[in-house]
């Protein structure tokens, strides 16, 4: 029997949530990873993996912080899942304290209507760029993306925010669409930070 993998926790925020979502806590000391017993087998994810997984993130993460394991990961039982939690048990404690009390979101740049004559891609990249590389300075980490596969996509950047300086960052990402009739800007979130996690899955 394997188990699948949905991210690591603090074990001690999820007590009474333990068996939510069809999910299970393995615990080590004060580290949970978040599983469900599976195939040992490990198959590609379809929409349908995937969206499961996100639910059972977003589940847990609404009482406690989380560190999303990307899907699709099999361990090939709960022992294999417990000596994981023990050789990266600094690393993921550590991940967990850099995460906590602090939120994700995306921010997109499209093309705006009213500039769709006057700018070339280049100027709505630079535009875009300035205006991204701002917000970044009212953000804890920031990572470049692809833009998603939109219309008018221009450039995409994921930002990890204070919470307590949540609003204070939506305030600025509607000025910088304010400032220039060329773009707009679409902000989403708050997600689990998927975008800055990078999990050693070795055992």
């Amino acid at each position: 029997m394997g188990y699948t993998l949905f991210g690591v926790t603090a074990s001690d925020a999820h007590v009474n949530h333990a068996g939510a979502a069809n999910a299970q806590l393995i615990t080590v000391r004060e580290l949970s990873a978040i599983a469900s017993e599976s195939n040992a087998r490990a198959t590609e994810p379809d929409e349908a993996a995937a969206l499961h997984h996100n639910d059972v993130v977003t589940s847990f993460s609404a009482r406690g912080t989380v560190l999303p394991a990307p899907v699709g990961v099999v361990f090939k039982g709960r022992d294999a899942v417990e000596r994981w939690l023990e050789l990266h048990y600094v690393a993921l404690t550590d991940a967990l304290s850099f995460v906590e009390n602090r939120m994700a979101c995306r921010v997109n740049v499209y093309r705006s209507v009213l500039g769709e004559e006057r700018e070339t891609n280049a100027d709505l990249v630079a535009i875009a760029t300035e205006s991204l590389r701002t917000l970044r300075q009212l953000a804890v980490a920031t990572v470049a993306l692809r833009p998603e596969q939109k219309p008018g996509a221009v450039m995409c950047a994921a930002y990890l925010v204070e919470a307590d300086q949540w609003q204070d960052f939506q305030v600025q990402v509607d000025e910088r669409g304010r400032q220039s009739s060329s773009v707009r800007f679409e902000m989403t979130g708050p997600w689990p930070p998927y975008d800055f996690v990078q999990m050693q899955l070795g055992a």
